[in-house]
Formats: C-alpha cells, sequence, structure tokens
C-alpha cells in the first residue's frame, strides 16, 4: 500500500477535527513497526511504519496480548495532548504535533513525524524547541546510511529531496516524445506529489490518453489543468478502492473518472483499514502460490532431466545397426584379435566398399565376450527404441502440462483459484498433499482422576480407583455424604457411591451392586463371598505419612457380597 501525497493531504483534513485537541490516554508498539495511540473516545490512531504497509489511520483496538511498552513514548506522548496534525505538501509525511506539560506545568512540545515511504518507512518524534530526536520506531545508523542518521540525540534531518518540479511550476515539454502507455510514469517521475493514480486521472482530463501527437499549446493547457488540480483537487466525500497500474488494491482520496472503483467507504481510515486487510490476504494468496510454483518448478527440472537421458538413448539406440556390424565383425576375426587390448582395427567384411572399422574393446573381457556385448547392445537398442520414444512423448506432455499449471498459477486472483488448482495438482500427483497431522491426546495433567465410571440399575453412579495413587485423590474429591466401599482385609481398589445431591439412601440392591465393584476390583476377586465395608467419605481418614491408597474407616458397616462387574456407564464391561 502507497499511499500518495494527495492521500495523506485529504486525510489530514479528515482527522483534524477528530483527533485535535485529543487527550494520548495511552500509547504502545504492536509488532516492531506499528505505533498505537488510544485517543479515549476517538478511537485508535495507527501510525505504521510497516515496509510495505505504511499508513496512518483511526482503527480498532489491537488484542492485549500484542501489546508492548516503548519507553520514549511511555516519556514523551503519553498524557500529551495533540495540537496539530499537519501535512508536507508533495510529500508522502505527516506531522501530528503534541503538547505535554510536567507535574509543575511546564510545557514540551514535540512533532510525531511519520514518513510514509514504504521500505524507508519510519516514525520519529522530534523535540519541536531543540530539532533533536527523541525516540523512532527505526534507527539509522551512519554505517547503514552516511547522508541521513536517525537515533536519539541526533538532529532530525527530513528525507532528500527527490528532483522533481512543483505543480505550480510544471515545465512539459518532457512529454513531447514521449509514447502514450509511458505519460503516466513521467508524470509521476517529473512533478512532485503525483502518483500512478492521479497522473493518469489529469491525463484523462486533458484528454491525452489516447492522443497520439501533444502540441506545444496542448502542453501549455497541461499545465494549467495541473495547477488548477492540485489548488482545488476533486476529492471523493470519504475513501476509495480501485486497482492501480500494477492491478493491485490502492487506497483513492480522488473522486476519479478514468478506471473502475472496486469499493467505496465512508472515511478514508476505512479504506486504508480494509485494502491493508487486502494486501495482508494477497501476501499469504502470494506466499501460498510461490510454493505450489517451487515444486512445480522442482518437477519441471527433474521432468527435463528426464528427458535428456530419454534422448541420449535415443541417440544411442540409433547405432543398433554399427553395434550389430561391430560384433559380427569381431566373431569374424576372433582368432586374431589379442587378449588386454582396448581398441582393434579390422577390415570391415560387411562393407561393399572396404575399408577397415576401429573398434573399441573392453580389455577385461575376451574377445567372443566383447563381440557377443556388441550383439546384445544391438538387439537392446531395436527393441527399446519405440518404447524410447513413447517416454520421451509422455515426459514431454508431462512438460507441457506442469509449464501450463505455472502459467495458470500466475493468474490466480483468489484463494479459491488457488485451492482448485491444488487439488488438480494433488489429483495429479505433480505435488504432494499436505501431511495430516495425527491427533495429539492431550496428556493427563497431576491430580486429574480419570476413574472407571459404572450406574446401578436405580441410576446412582460409582467410580472405581484405577491405582493407589488415584485411589487417594478420588476419596478426596468425593462429597461427604458419598459412600466409601472397601473390601475388609484385602488389598483393593477405592469405590465411591455418588449421593449427587440425593436427599434418600441408596437401597440394599444398589449398596450391593456397589459392593460387588468393590470385591470384584479386589484380591478376592476369585473368592465366591467377600466382606465388604462401607460408611460415608466423612469417617475416612488417611494417617499421616501412610503409604497411597492406605486409609483408617470409622462407622463402617459390612455387607457380603459375589464379585461381579456391572455395566460400565457407556454400556460396555472393560
Amino acid at each position: 500500500m502507497n499511499l500518495s501525497p494527495l492521500t495523506l493531504r485529504r486525510l489530514c483534513d479528515e482527522l483534524r477535527p477528530q483527533i485535535d485537541h485529543r487527550l494520548i490516554r495511552d500509547v504502545y508498539l504492536v509488532g516492531q513497526r506499528d505505533l498505537f495511540l488510544h485517543l479515549g473516545d476517538a478511537g485508535y490512531l495507527l501510525l505504521s511504519a510497516h515496509p510495505s504497509r505504511s499508513c496512518l489511520m483511526l482503527t480498532r483496538p489491537p488484542i492485549e496480548a500484542q501489546r508492548v511498552r516503548i519507553p520514549w513514548a511511555d516519556r514523551y506522548l503519553r498524557g500529551a495532548g495533540i495540537i496539530g496534525i499537519e501535512h508536507v505538501p508533495h510529500e508522502r509525511i505527516v506531522h501530528i504535533i503534541v503538547r505535554k506539560r510536567d507535574r509543575i506545568g511546564t510545557a514540551t512540545d514535540c512533532r510525531i513525524i511519520c514518513e510514509l515511504i514504504n521500505r524507508y518507512a519510519n516514525v520519529i518524534l522530534v523535540d519541536i524547541r531543540t530539532e533533536k530526536i527523541l525516540g523512532a520506531l527505526r534507527s539509522v545508523r551512519a554505517r547503514q546510511n552516511r547522508v541521513r542518521e536517525i537515533s536519539p540525540g541526533k538532529f532530525y534531518q527530513p528525507p532528500p529531496a527527490l528532483d522533481r518540479t512543483p505543480p505550480e511550476n510544471a515545465k512539459l515539454s518532457f512529454l513531447i516524445d514521449i509514447p502514450e502507455d509511458a505519460r503516466a510514469n513521467a508524470l509521476v517521475q517529473n512533478i512532485a506529489g503525483l502518483d500512478f493514480i492521479s497522473a493518469r486521472e489529469l491525463l484523462h482530463i486533458a484528454g491525452f490518453v489516447e492522443k497520439r501527437q501533444l502540441s506545444t499549446s496542448d502542453l501549455a493547457n497541461f499545465a494549467e489543468i495541473i495547477r488548477a488540480f492540485f489548488a482545488n483537487p476533486p476529492f471523493y466525500d470519504g475513501g476509495l478502492r480501485v486497482r492501480d497500474g500494477d492491478n493491485h488494491n490502492a487506497v483513492c482520496a480522488l473522486d476519479i473518472r478514468h478506471t473502475q472503483i472496486e469499493q467505496t467507504y465512508g472515511t478514508l481510515s476505512e479504506a486504508i483499514l480494509d485494502v491493508a486487510a487486502c494486501e495482508v490476504q494477497a501476501e499469504a494468496l502470494k506466499g501460498r502460490e510461490k510454493n505450489i510454483e517451487k515444486d512445480l518448478k522442482n518437477r519441471l527440472t527433474i521432468c527435463e532431466r528426464k528427458m535428456g537421458r530419454i534422448r541420449t538413448d535415443i541417440d544411442d539406440a540409433s547405432n543398433a545397426d554399427l553395434y550389430e556390424n561391430m560384433g559380427n565383425v569381431l566373431m569374424c576375426h576372433i582368432a586374431q584379435i589379442p587378449p588386454n587390448v582396448d581398441t582393434i582395427t579390422l577390415p570391415d567384411l560387411f562393407n561393399p566398399s572396404g575399408g577397415d572399422m576401429v573398434i573399441p574393446l573392453n580389455p577385461r573381457r575376451t574377445a567372443s565376450e566383447n563381440a557377443s556385448e556388441y550383439l546384445k547392445r544391438a538387439r537392446k537398442a531395436r527393441r527399446g527404441a519405440p518404447i524410447l520414444a513413447k517416454r520421451l512423448e509422455a515426459a514431454q506432455g508431462e512438460k507441457d502440462k506442469i509449464q501450463q499449471y505455472i502459467d495458470r498459477l500466475n493468474a490466480v486472483r483468489s484463494e479459491a483459484d488457488l485451492g482448485v488448482i491444488r487439488r488438480e495438482l494433488e489429483d495429479a500427483r505433480l505435488i504432494k498433499a499436505p501431511k495430516k497431522r495425527p491427533q495429539v491426546r492431550s496428556k493427563r495433567q497431576p491430580g486429574d482422576i480419570h476413574p472407571r465410571r459404572y450406574r446401578t440399575q436405580d441410576g446412582w453412579r460409582v467410580l472405581v480407583g484405577r491405582n493407589n495413587a488415584e485411589n487417594d485423590r478420588l476419596t478426596k474429591s468425593s462429597g461427604r455424604d458419598d459412600l466409601f466401599l472397601h473390601v475388609h482385609g484385602c488389598p483393593g481398589s477405592h469405590v465411591i457411591l455418588k449421593r449427587d445431591g440425593r436427599a434418600d439412601r441408596p437401597s440394599r440392591k444398589t449398596l450391593e451392586e456397589a459392593a460387588s465393584l468393590a470385591a470384584y476390583w479386589s484380591k478376592a476377586r476369585g473368592a465366591k463371598s467377600v466382606s465388604v465395608n462401607y460408611t460415608e467419605v466423612r469417617y475416612v481418614r488417611k494417617p499421616r505419612g501412610a503409604p497411597p491408597g492406605l486409609v483408617t474407616i470409622r462407622n463402617e458397616k459390612t455387607v457380603m457380597v459375589s464379585p461381579r462387574e456391572l455395566k460400565r456407564e457407556d454400556g460396555e464391561y472393560s
């Protein structure tokens, strides 16, 4: 996002009645480049020095967890009042004047300088009296920029002026020899305060968009149009989102006529906020496009290497007759071939015109083995020639297909289009589908209990501890009126019969079912009849220093039951 000088001029006019004489209640940094000023019921003023989305606007509050304090902003801006906002003519620079009084009433006036120059964007706080820098979002040291150092204590210097003519002194002779499609860029490069959109609008107003040749009188009239345009710009009452020359979203404050308006807004701040959001989405989309394009180009490189190897094999296959001829010549002169030689020259018996043939040999093989190898290569080359041709055709088809997908990627404009292409590529196995992350079961926290859960035929809940440590936690976390059950004189699980707020006491049948569970989850599971003690949890005590699972009980009663398991709450047995 590149806010033009005319847009910033209009933005200052829009913000002035909203932020003038407002107290800065709080100030904090979000990320590394976004400074937020809390102005009470006026909202939050964002001063962004982001390298690709530098901006100034009223916006929503950031997330609390993202806020970071910066000392110089707290010292000089927190509690200060805004007393003015000014736009530097024909520049992408805005000054916000603030005044802060100390405890004895002494006022200190400072200037917040918002240099919204994208990759060089910065927010700098300067003392108006001394012109010294008090703080900056981006410090620039002398070794980084020998022309302009930005750091606390240094004198502030504005950015170097560009070699452009102010619009009131515009000399347009440079337009005479420039073709129609390059005139807008030429205006931007030569006239201060113009951006591509405003330059195109001026050409549209003057009727120069399709006019091939411009005369001296045309240029004189055009200079008057430019002066009138800057003296009284045709501002839109609100904000616009349009497409600039690179087909990107752009904020516009002018009531333009030369291009289609994408969206209208009540204020410029709303337009800036929406365009910034669109750019974030576009950057994310572009990043995903680049990742897919990288995978496709890697696949394209592999495909080209594969085609190179196939062409080499095809060239080799074209020598089938030569290999066969060499093999036959070797067979005919096999007795004349000495061992351990790497080449031999023999008469070519199969050449009607006569002559000799130089044949390379493998010195580690015999003459007959060399001859057999050449004949084998000849047969293999003849069989492989049609197969290699089909492989080359298939590889060429794959290459063309990959190139078509790369061309389609470059034309993608929405997340939906990218999703369609990605699914097609995954189905064609040109890229890998993202791996599904296995579901990670949450780890049990220390102190959590996960007892076995049962329900009696009357609907009473029964909980059974799984081990000694869980037995202690289960009993300790139970209600005082719940019933505690444990096999008499035998190791086993703690069993809790939950009252769940019932006023009535459990029936004999319910007690026996819970006691059967206590017997089942004990060392006495194999007995026919087991004695089980039960009492209210209020009468269960754990002696000091006792090992896990050991408790003492009072006021207990006993019931005789047979060990058996009930159905669990989910209807299953363990």
